[in-house]
């Protein structure tokens, strides 16, 4: 049994867990091990992928459900007790014991220490906090792009931590630089658009 968890938001790249089953899943096909083998696929979401909305959520798991990979919403893991079980909470109050042979754990992406101790970070952040649309901070000359802010689209919802995201705000950021320089203004601004492939095996 391969039990891939996602231990908590934000993670890196939100589609790649559900990626690395079916890759996974491809594998265990053309070596004709399929049968031996489950794959269940645990997040503390009550949907595959919040960014992305309910439609493309349920389109993923579906894809799943056709590849026979179990798909556990709401799971929110405790602790791993052992080398072959780990424990979650679901629901409203309900726990359960899972066993596994191998675990497949995607920790919630961190700060980098450097930036922690830069003073960018305000008490009580876990992000440095930029304009959404210039990424300026509240330091003159000083902007923050990537996985380093966090921009909300909505109260529950934050822009990924995914490379299009910051290559789109590198971009504004640039522009803005050279508009300083060259004594211009072009009004650049992030838009908050991106897009990933998922490799389905």
């Amino acid at each position: 049994r391969i039990a891939i968890c996602i231990t908590s938001f934000p993670y890196k790249c939100p589609p790649a867990p559900y990626e690395a089953s079916l890759l996974i899943n491809n594998i265990l096909i053309k070596n004709n091990t399929k049968e031996d083998i489950d794959i269940d696929i645990y997040t503390p979401s009550p949907i595959a992928l919040p960014v992305a909305g309910p439609k493309v959520s349920q389109d993923i798991v579906n894809l799943l459900d056709r590849n026979h990979i179990h798909f556990h919403p709401s799971y929110k893991l405790k602790s791993v007790s052992s080398t072959e079980s780990i424990y979650f909470e679901y629901g409203s109050d309900r726990k359960e014991n899972i066993n596994y042979n191998i675990l497949i754990a995607i920790p919630p992406h961190t700060l980098p220490s450097l930036i922690k101790m830069s003073g960018l970070i305000k008490d009580g952040q876990n992000w440095i906090d930029v304009d959404k649309f210039t990424l300026k901070t509240e330091y003159e000359n000083v902007f923050a792009i990537g996985d380093v802010t966090e921009i909300k689209v909505n109260h529950k919802v934050s822009i990924p931590k995914a490379g299009i995201f910051a290559e789109g705000q590198a971009k504004v950021v640039c522009q803005q630089i050279i508009d300083n320089i060259k004594n211009q203004s072009s009004n650049p601004k992030f838009d908050g658009k991106g897009f990933c492939f998922m490799e389905i095996g």
